[in-house]
């Protein structure tokens, strides 16, 4: 798809936790694109980087770098310098040389939700393959990708981009320079020169064309829940009231259902010996965290595996996280119960079914169990309904259109929560993984984000 050139051009980018996508205004029409040729318009925000330097985004990097690990077998890890010395802890030694005990044979690095991290007080390089690569440095690859992508698509090289940012970052206020600091550089990195940014809750505003009155939106993607209250006169430009935000996202959810029906597969809760003895905590937390459970492939774990079960260790769920660990099954897990988590937003129970080498999963699922495991991420969505009607002096009753966004949004008890807080209020869906992007494209959006 190509533009016509004489028409002004606008581009909106959406950098999520999970997914990333990006628009285009022409004048008329905000448009997303297709940026993952794999995906579509959802790209998920992950970066592999190879060992030739080489890299890739979205479900490309995925697919690649569970191709490249599924056959290497376990990791071998060895202390290499990273040329730096640091100062030492004994009075009597000034400095120290610096090691990381990393993975020697490595194909590739595998980045993901790479915008948690940009509020981090820390700013520290990581070493890939002898380079020194800082937080920006990472995330400006992945938009330099998206960049030339776009370009492929429009016809155009984006010069000046609009980015949404969550009402809060991970960390907090606290965080908050940092993290757009850090943002607009790797954007400046990737090779755009004039970078704006914009509440992303207020994009999906735009979007969604609210109606006159006053409007809640309800942004609940993967990693962030964002909250915004604007107003709209019957002409005029959106005035926004107040914003609020919490890392309640979509990923918790699913990662609540593995922990309940899969880990145990994988021997979360076996017990044995007189001790009642169990899988050490690192492993267990891993079970929900597929690049984690990746990670686990090292010889020396999967040898004190086996040495478990030799000791009383139930042989069959070990034998499965052994699989799960060694053929790099963690994302295909994931996948499975994120896809069991939807298909319960349209159905009163689901089947998660997943086989494969040791691994077996057949479990039923209903709404109800569904709701029970996730009941403190509703607390929580709760308190934040709350907090953002307080900060906006505005009460539940006024509320007269409520807009959802995000793939999130669609769980039916989120959706009940919504319908009993604002019983005054028509509730819609904007585009589901989009909206955030076409709105960050289109003209007025930075203008209403300032109107705070």
């Amino acid at each position: 798809m190509l533009m016509r050139q004489s028409r002004p051009v606008r581009f909106g980018l959406d950098f999520g936790t999970s997914n990333t996508s990006v628009a285009v205004w022409d004048g008329e029409h905000s448009t997303v694109l297709p940026i993952d040729p794999l995906a579509g318009a959802a790209m998920p925000t992950v970066l592999y980087v190879r060992r030739d330097g080489s890299s890739l985004v979205g479900r490309p990097a995925i697919e690649a770098y569970l191709s490249d690990n599924r056959q290497r077998g376990p990791v071998t890890r060895e202390f290499k310098p990273l040329g730096i010395r640091l100062e030492s802890s004994n009075p009597r030694q000034k400095t120290v040389e610096a090691m990381i005990y990393t993975d020697t044979s490595s194909p590739g690095r595998l980045f993901q939700a790479l915008k948690t991290f940009l509020g981090d007080p820390l700013d520290v390089s990581t070493n890939v393959f002898g380079e020194a690569r800082g937080l920006e440095d990472l995330i400006a690859v992945v938009l330099a990708h998206v960049r030339e992508r776009v370009h492929e698509l429009v016809g155009e090289m984006p010069a000046e981009i609009t980015i949404g940012r969550p009402v809060e970052y991970v960390g907090g206020a606290a965080a908050e320079a940092r993290a757009v600091t850090r943002m607009r550089r790797a954007a400046e990195l990737a090779g755009f020169g004039e970078v704006r940014f914009a509440f992303e809750p207020v994009g999906a505003a735009h979007a969604a064309e609210v109606a006159p009155g006053l409007t809640l939106v309800f942004d609940f993607g993967g990693g962030t829940l964002d909250l915004a209250v604007v107003r709209r006169e019957s002409v005029g430009a959106l005035e926004v009231l107040a914003t609020a935000g919490r890392n309640i996202g979509g990923d918790r959810c699913t990662e609540r259902l593995i922990d309940d029906v899969v880990a145990p597969q994988l021997g979360s809760r076996a017990t044995w010996g007189p001790k009642r003895l169990r899988l050490p905590a690192f492993i267990v937390n891993a079970l929900h965290d597929w690049h984690a459970l990746s990670a686990l492939n090292e010889k020396p774990l999967l040898e004190a595996l086996d040495d478990l079960v030799r000791q009383g260790a139930p042989k069959r769920e070990l034998a499965a996280l052994r699989s799960a660990i060694e053929l790099q099954l963690g994302y295909e897990i994931f996948m499975t119960a994120d896809a069991t988590k939807c298909a319960l937003s349209s159905a009163p129970a689901a089947i998660l079914s997943y086989h494969h080498a040791a691994v077996d999963v057949d479990a039923r699922l209903t709404r109800g169990r569904f709701e029970r495991l996730i009941e403190t991420l509703l607390t929580e969505t709760d308190a934040l309904l709350t907090d953002v009607l307080v900060r906006a002096t505005v009460s539940s009753t006024d509320i007269a259109e409520v807009v959802t966004t995000g793939g999130s949004s669609a769980i039916p008890a989120f959706r009940a929560l919504l319908a009993r807080r604002f019983p005054n209020a028509r509730v819609r869906d904007a585009a589901t993984f989009t909206s955030v992007a076409s709105g960050l494209a289109m003209p007025g959006v930075e203008e209403a984000a300032l109107a705070r």
